[in-house]
């Protein structure tokens, strides 16, 4: 099903983006734009943690506060127990997150039940309508029958388990009273933000300059699964993808993605949720598109408004000039120079912009020059310019002959984190470990899975796995003979993961 969002005419201010205009019914044509500066910190974008994200953080806090009582509930109380909920009321207390109380659920009788443990005027009894013990086939029940494209099932230490629900928050409760659906009490509902825009599709000083906006709901398409680059350009409002040839398709656009002017006064795609800051590509630059799928059965209403070509579905609008983790590679470029950060960044810069202006050229002009293999140069993408020489062998070694190389094996990782408070560890099941983790490193007796772009990677001796924990992706230690470890980051800004023999802990460097 398409959601599609409709630009109605206006008159046109100029178009100040470089070789754009105007037609005589004030649609706008953009074929070129600067790509914004790729690499303006040589680390991660700062993150900033939402009020839901402090108020989560805060109730994982109490929780841990009073883990000890809350174990022995459990342990009491299998197959009554249903799960703690935090509940918050907006006030100004706890610094501005307001007041929080815990709903502890139970079958049977939850006053009583809830009493035989803690009279803390924190917690609060419910009733429940199922108990943890029941929570994976109910909750995964209730995932399938909103859909799983639309529903996701999650669940805690001790919490009540969740479904975090992408689609509108009106629909699904549309869809609700459509189907007569009761909503377990212990089953919470959490609405994606990003399924929840607070932002229109076209900021109100561009809608006139494009005469058709067509938008995929949030699961019209699979998720990105491979990295797909091409220019998106605006042709008498209509947005095409700019590939070699003469039919160029349509674009379908995400449904989170709207079209903004930046503080540039260049048109530009940007999330559509206020709170995230996060910058897209602009209009008539090269974008990493993500997964693209052919639209066989296009909306009239764009194919009425742009003529009959190809419609085409893309997942990102991330610029590719800086995309991905670059920063990181340029890092390593500056301690391999011994430059600063600042002329490391400049020279990089350089050479991707360089190579992007190549590259539209090319496009544009008929060109055929080579870009700069600015990955080859700065060992962005994991290509280092030097590979590293390999270890050298044993002395007991260095005599045996052999038809195949001989590899050191990797000795044993430690299983155990250091609690340093830099990063929480969570123990649970493997078989709540999600099927859509990638398996990123697969060295002796500890396995790490995480989403896809997480940044985990083997070190090049083979002994030390390192990478970033970056907000918003799961990584998931699979221990050989122990629980899962569930690995989220516990304080802002940059922090490292490494496991070898000795070290299985979190680090945030002093010199960022």
């Amino acid at each position: 099903m398409i959601r599609l969002s409709a630009a109605l005419c206006a008159t046109l201010a100029a178009c100040s983006a470089q070789n754009s205009g105007a037609d005589n019914d004030g649609y706008a044509t953009i074929v070129e734009a600067p790509p914004y500066t790729p690499i303006t910190r040589l680390g991660p974008d700062t993150y900033v943690p939402t009020v839901e994200d402090r108020r989560m953080r805060f109730a994982e806090a109490l929780e841990n506060q009073h883990l000890p009582m809350l174990r022995r509930l459990k342990r009491g109380e299998i197959g009554n127990f249903g799960g703690i909920e935090w509940r918050w009321t907006d006030g100004p207390e706890n610094d501005g997150l307001g007041t929080v109380q815990g709903i502890a659920f139970f079958l049977r009788d939850p006053a009583a039940s809830l009493a035989r443990y803690t009279s803390d005027p924190l917690f609060r009894a419910g009733q429940a309508d199922f108990s943890r013990s029941d929570q994976d086939r109910i909750v995964r029940d209730w995932a399938e029958r909103i859909g799983p494209e639309r529903a996701y099932p999650g669940f805690g230490n001790m919490s009540v388990p969740w479904l975090s629900i992408v689609m509108p928050r009106a629909g699904f409760d549309t869809l609700r009273k459509e189907q007569g659906w009761d909503i377990p009490a212990n089953l919470l509902l959490r609405f994606e933000p990003r399924a929840n825009p607070d932002l229109p599709p076209l900021a109100p000083d561009v809608a006139g300059q494009i005469r058709y906006f067509a938008q995929a709901e949030l699961s019209s398409v699979p998720p990105p699964a491979l990295a797909s680059f091409d220019a998106i350009v605006l042709r008498d409002g209509c947005f095409f993808i700019d590939e070699q040839g003469e039919d160029d398709p349509l674009v379908l656009f995400p449904f989170e993605a709207g079209v903004w002017r930046d503080a540039q006064g260049h048109l530009a795609f940007r999330p559509r949720v206020s709170t995230d800051t996060r910058g897209f590509g602009r209009v008539g630059t090269r974008l990493q598109l993500g997964y693209r799928g052919q639209v066989n059965d296009p909306p009239a209403e764009l194919t009425a408004a742009c003529g009959e070509h190809p419609v085409v579905a893309v997942t990102s609008l991330d610029q590719a000039a800086g995309y991905g983790s670059d920063w990181f590679a340029v890092r390593e470029y500056r301690d391999r120079e011994g430059i600063s950060s600042v002329e490391a960044m400049r020279r990089a810069n350089a050479c991707l912009l360089e190579q992007e202006q190549t590259m539209a050229d090319n496009r544009l002009r008929g060109t055929r020059a080579h870009p700069t293999q600015c990955a080859k140069q700065y060992g962005i993408w994991g290509n280092p310019p030097v590979p590293p020489p390999p270890a050298p062998l044993p002395p007991e070694m260095q005599s045996v002959s052999a038809t195949e190389p001989f590899r050191l094996p990797s000795p044993p990782k430690k299983l155990q984190p250091a609690q340093n408070g830099v990063c929480r560890f969570e123990e649970r099941d493997p078989s709540e470990r999600p099927k859509v983790l990638i398996a990123t490193n697969r060295n002796s007796n500890m396995i790490f899975w995480a989403d896809e772009g997480a940044a985990l990677w083997d070190h090049p001796n083979g002994f030390i796995d390192e990478g970033m924990v970056l907000p918003g992706f799961r990584i998931v230690a699979e221990r050989e003979g122990l629980p899962d470890l569930w690995i989220y980051p516990d304080r802002d800004g940059p922090i490292y993961l490494y496991s070898g023999p000795e070290i299985f802990e979190c680090r945030q460097p002093g010199d960022w």
